[in-house]
C-alpha cells in the first residue's frame, strides 16, 4: 500500500493540491476535496497505462466539492503497469497523480524477461560491455527501449569511459557555477550513477525538491575547487579521491536554505549547500545566509 498526493492542474501549472490516493494491489482509494461546481455530481478517474493509453477506472460522487471511493483494476492497468492518474474537471484543469516513470515498468520487464530466460541482468553503466547483453536478449528487448524516447535508458547503452562527455552530449547543461560544469536531470536520469546511488531516485528529499523546482542537478568540480562544505568536513577522504580522480561529482537538490532545511537535507545524506542566488546576481558575498536559494549537495560517483 502508498500513498499519493493529487495535483489540482491548471494547464501545466500546479495550483494545489486537491486530495489523495491509497494505491494497492487491488485497486485505488481516491479522495477529493475542493473539487470545482463546474465537475457537477461526479468525477471520473483514468489510468495511464504503460503504453499510454488512458483506461477508465469508474467515478467518485462528489457531494459539496468533496468525494471518496473505492475504485478496482481493470484488465488494461493494474498495479504493475500504472504510470499515473488522471481525474479530467473543466477546462484545462485536471487532478493529477504521477506514481512512477515509464522507465522504470520498462527495466522492471526487461529485468523479468532476463530472469525467466536465465539470463545475467548487466549493470546499466557498464558502458560497451552492456551491448553484448543486450543483443543476446532478443530483438524484443531493443524495441521495449526503443519506446522510452528522451529517456536516460536510451543512452547509457553507448557510454565509453569518458562517461561525463557523454553526459554533456546528452543533458542540458546549465551555467551556474563557474568553477564545474553541470547537467540538468531528472529522478529517472540518476540511473547514470552508479549503483550504489540508484537508490537516490526514490530518496523523498529529492522527489519532493524535483516536484516543486522540476529540476536536479549533476555537478562535476575539478579537485580543489569542490563545495567548501566537503572540504571541511572530509579532508582525507578529498586527498584519497585526488589520487583516484581529477574531478569530484556533486548532485544538486534545488532549494532555500534554512537551518530547518539544513537538518533535514543532513538526515536524507546530503552535507552541504551552494548558494546559487549570489551566483547569478554576480554578489561579492556567496556565503549561505538564511532565505537563499541554492543547491544542497551529496557527492555521487558516476
Amino acid at each position: 500500500m502508498q500513498f499519493f498526493y493529487i495535483d489540482y492542474m491548471n494547464g501545466d501549472k500546479k495550483e494545489r493540491n486537491m486530495g489523495f490516493l491509497r494505491v494497492e494491489n487491488d485497486g485505488i482509494s481516491v479522495g477529493l476535496r475542493g473539487v470545482p461546481a463546474q465537475c457537477g455530481s461526479s468525477c471520473k478517474v483514468f489510468a495511464l497505462n504503460c503504453l499510454g493509453d488512458k483506461c477508465l477506472l469508474g467515478e467518485v460522487p462528489i457531494k459539496k466539492g468533496c468525494g471518496m471511493e473505492k475504485l478496482g483494476w481493470t484488465k488494461e492497468v493494474n498495479f504493475k503497469d500504472c504510470l499515473g492518474i488522471e481525474i479530467p474537471l473543466y477546462g484545462s484543469r485536471i487532478g493529477k497523480c504521477v506514481l512512477r516513470e515509464q522507465s522504470d515498468i520498462i527495466m522492471a520487464r526487461i529485468n523479468e524477461k532476463q530472469s525467466s530466460e536465465n539470463v545475467i541482468t548487466p549493470k546499466h553503466i557498464q558502458g560497451q560491455a552492456e551491448k553484448a547483453p543486450m543483443q543476446a536478449a532478443g530483438g524484443n528487448m531493443r524495441r521495449e527501449l526503443s519506446d522510452v524516447q528522451g529517456s536516460a535508458i536510451d543512452e547509457i547503452g553507448s557510454f565509453n569511459e569518458d562517461k561525463w562527455t557523454r553526459l554533456l552530449e546528452t543533458y542540458p547543461q546549465v551555467h551556474i557555477f563557474p568553477e564545474a560544469q553541470s547537467i540538468l536531470i531528472k529522478p529517472k536520469d540518476l540511473i547514470v550513477l552508479t549503483e550504489k546511488y540508484h537508490n537516490l531516485g526514490s530518496n523523498s528529499f529529492v522527489l519532493h525538491s524535483y516536484y516543486n523546482y522540476r529540476q536536479l542537478l549533476l555537478f562535476c568540480y575539478p579537485l580543489g575547487t569542490e563545495p567548501e562544505k566537503r572540504k571541511e568536513q572530509n579532508i582525507r577522504a578529498a586527498e584519497r579521491d585526488r589520487k583516484a580522480s581529477c574531478v569530484e561529482y556533486y548532485l544538486g537538490v534545488p532549494g532555500t536554505y534554512y537551518e530547518r532545511e539544513r537538518r533535514i537535507a543532513e538526515m536524507f545524506g546530503f552535507e552541504g549547500f551552494e548558494n546559487a542566488e549570489a551566483r547569478m546576481h554576480e554578489e561579492i558575498r556567496r556565503g549561505v545566509y538564511s532565505g537563499c536559494f541554492g543547491y544542497y549537495m551529496k557527492q555521487v560517483e558516476i
